[in-house]
């Protein structure tokens, strides 16, 4: 997982390579907010981006879930969520696998699972050996949230 800020996009950019430093790119010029909620391709099959909004929920409302082919680039443009991450481990309990058709699957169980606040202008990496949990409430009460993810297709 790797956390952190759109005004520090260009610090990480000269250590990606291939579809992540495409996406970051994406993140340094285009103004996502703009973006009415749907899906968008930015760069076909590779990167596409997933706009929505919607009501934080309780942590324990919340699924987990992993990609096997597509890293999350989870951006917060309103509101704010709480999101889990852990190392992905065989023993979680596969709650609903969507891995064929969607790329996918969603557990239970999560052992040692650490959590970020992410907030207006803030971004979270998620990659396939990790399982994470979005669109969790930060606060005593929910939060309503206009995010953007960019699928990034591995590379």
């Amino acid at each position: 997982m790797i956390s952190g800020s759109l005004k520090d996009v260009s610090l990480l950019k000269p250590f990606l390579a291939g579809n992540m430093a495409k996406a970051f790119e994406f993140m340094e010029k285009i103004d996502f907010s703009t973006y009415a909620v749907g899906k968008y391709e930015l760069d076909g099959d590779n990167i596409k981006a997933n706009v929505s909004a919607y009501a934080t929920q309780p942590v324990a409302d919340r699924r987990g879930e992993k990609h096997n082919k597509y890293i999350d680039v989870q951006i917060i443009l309103e509101g704010e969520e709480k999101m889990g991450y852990t190392d992905f481990k065989k023993e979680f309990t596969v709650l609903e696998d969507k891995m064929e058709a969607k790329d996918a699957a969603f557990y239970g169980d999560i052992t040692n699972e650490n959590f970020i606040t992410v907030k207006p202008g803030e971004f979270a990496v998620f990659f396939p050996w990790e399982v994470h949990r979005p669109n969790c409430q930060a606060g005593d009460k929910p939060s309503q949230v206009k995010k953007v993810v960019l699928k990034v297709k591995m590379s």
